[in-house]
């Protein structure tokens, strides 16, 4: 046997001190854990069977985690060295009927026992001695409609129709995010594997059966799970910030409310990570939310629930200022079962309804023409969404949704500036206030007064704004066309007198401030991509054939204005005056004389 290097020695070494440290720490609290050891894999397949609860997070590995657990078996074989994974805590279920198998419910450690088995199925397939093959199945896998492991609801069906029937599966259509990671594992190990000979595929069953090794925690009921789970996160596992949200309130609720609200706590965050994952399939989708992530969730709804942390809330505070405030206000209030039954049943409430809410917002952008504009040609900034959402969740969202689209390209886009307090202080002030529509949108009307009034509107729109993110919206507004999405992307902002010009621009009217002038919004159109590209920096008399090709009317139009001869500076000119009118007619605030 080949030894391990010394950097591979000292890399174990603190693993295993490190997990060997957490169950001791977990021993000391007495939970009368039935038993906690390391087992191989092997062993913990072989004659039992495990189901992953419907309130359980949904299966989420993505690339980087599954070639990493490939990497790492890859180097364990190599060094001739055992692989720890971590954890898996569950709870013992009793036998039913005529099954000898034990049935486990598996309370942590989804993600990663998931992903072996998958890993185990693909290798077994490759097995040629259909005997040996078989065998195999049986003892790790199971069978066709009987998983060895078997999440609950409808990811249970797909992940026995992936492992049993992957060809009936047409990835174009697998809309649930936790089915396409799935489906990505899967895929990813069978091409990982498609080279390997078949004593290597032997070789690595056998790894995965003998040598990597998990601890294993069997707990006689959920609430030592929960103690449990939250020891671990003490120790420095890195969790998520929901699982850490819904592991403190499990915390609190297991040992302070006799478990009253385990029940509600594991409903709610259902719900909470089925929107979660059904927000990432439509930012991915629909193309907005670029920067939505699980702590944009969780921070979000916070921002618009002051109600809830009168005492600590603070618009400036990160997911971890923001949990550790939530874990304060339980251990506040933990001797006084009454009060924290009463904040943890509000908050969890209220943030699965904010969360629900979120993703159904997102959902209708997608069908709801009136959201299409200003939420994916626009694209609202992320301060707007808590606010969105609170509107959305009273019915108000579409009478305020002009206002709003208003502030965003005065002050957030326009101006450029990205103002907080305000709109988080009003979306958590209508959480709490039956405000009216009108009494809203005089507030928005003075949020928008405050920043950028007309005068400041009209002075902005008179500069350079060549690379201003508000400049692609106006001139599509301005051209009225209405064009569908994908034309509207393809589309890129042009130069009608040319940003290098390989002529002499002042023979046009331009003085010496040219850099200055041909960024301003009259010397500025919408043109799509290609044909932008081939016009390069003609004079605008050389790109009338281009322009003449365009779906854009504005521009088009502007051909045959060229095409008439003595197109200049003034031209440029008169057309910014026009713009600019428009844009204080478009965007006003109070709605009215809108197109």
């Amino acid at each position: 046997m080949i030894n391990p290097t010394l950097i591979e020695r000292k890399k174990l070494s603190i693993q295993r001190y490190k997990y060997r440290h957490i169950t001791n720490n977990i021993l000391k609290f007495n939970m009368s854990i039935t038993k906690s050891q390391t087992e191989k894999i092997g062993s913990i397949f072989n004659g039992n069977r495990f189901i992953i609860p419907s309130y359980q997070r949904k299966y989420s590995w993505t690339h980087t985690e599954i070639k990493a657990l490939w990497q790492d078996i890859e180097e364990s074989i190599k060094d001739e060295m055992k692989h720890f994974v971590g954890t898996l805590s569950f709870k013992e279920n009793k036998s039913s009927g005529l099954s000898t198998d034990t049935i486990y419910e598996i309370i942590d450690g989804q993600q990663r026992i998931t992903t072996i088995f998958i890993l185990l199925k693909v290798l077994i397939d490759k097995i040629s001695d259909e005997d040996l093959k078989k065998s195999q199945l049986l003892a790790f896998i199971g069978s066709k409609n009987s998983l060895k492991l078997q999440p609950l609801g409808i990811d249970g069906e797909f992940l026995n129709q992936l492992l049993f029937e992957p060809e009936t599966i047409d990835a174009e259509i697998i809309n649930r995010r936790s089915q396409r990671f799935m489906f990505s594992a899967k895929k990813l190990f069978t091409a990982f594997s498609n080279s390997l000979t078949a004593t290597e595929i032997e070789q690595r069953i056998i790894f995965i059966r003998d040598n990597i090794e998990v601890l294993v925690f069997n707990v006689e009921s959920q609430a030592q799970a929960v103690k449990m789970f939250s020891i671990i996160n003490d120790r420095g596992l890195p969790l998520r910030i929901l699982d850490k949200t819904k592991s403190i309130l499990m915390l609190f609720s297991t040992l302070h409310l006799k478990e009253e609200l385990n029940d509600n706590i594991n409903n709610s965050f259902e719900k909470i990570f089925d929107a979660y994952d059904d927000l990432l399939v439509r930012r991915d989708k629909l193309g907005i939310l670029s920067r939505l992530e699980e702590n944009t969730i969780f921070t979000q709804h916070y921002y618009s629930s002051k109600k809830l942390f009168s005492s600590t809330w603070n618009n400036r505070d990160g997911a971890d200022t923001i949990f550790d405030n939530l874990k304060v206000r339980c251990e506040e209030l933990k001797e006084r079962p009454d009060e924290l039954k009463l904040f943890v049943s509000e908050y969890l409430e209220d943030f699965e309804r904010f969360a629900v809410s979120y993703s159904n917002l997102i959902k209708e952008v997608e069908t709801k023409d009136i959201y299409q504009k200003p939420f994916r040609y626009l694209e609202f900034t992320a301060t707007l969404y808590p606010l969105l959402v609170r509107l959305y969740m009273q019915g108000k969202l579409n009478e305020l949704l002009p206002n709003l689209e208003t502030i965003e390209v005065r002050v957030y886009k326009l101006r450029g500036t990205n103002p907080i307090a305000d709109m988080y202080w009003l979306s958590s002030h209508i959480s709490e206030q039956n405000l009216t529509v009108e009494e809203i949108r005089e507030y928005l009307i003075g949020f928008s007064e405050k920043f950028v009034n007309n005068h400041v509107f009209r002075t902005y729109l008179d500069g350079a704004i060549y690379a201003n993110g508000a400049v692609k919206y106006i001139l599509s507004e301005y051209c009225n066309d209405n064009h569908d999405i994908e034309t509207y992307k393809d589309y890129q902002v042009e130069h009608i007198f040319s940003k290098d010009p390989n002529y002499d621009a002042t023979s046009y009217g331009f003085a010496g401030d040219y850099d200055y002038e041909k960024n301003r919004l009259g010397n500025l159109s919408l043109l799509e991509r290609g044909l932008n590209i081939g016009l390069g920096n003609l004079p605008p008399i050389n790109k009338v054939d281009g322009y003449l090709k365009s779906t854009n009317t504005e521009i088009t139009n502007l051909a045959g204005q060229i095409q008439k001869g003595n197109f200049d500076k003034t031209n440029v000119d008169n057309r910014r005056k026009e713009i600019i009118d428009f844009c204080i007619l478009r965007f006003n605030l109070d709605n009215e004389n809108r197109n």
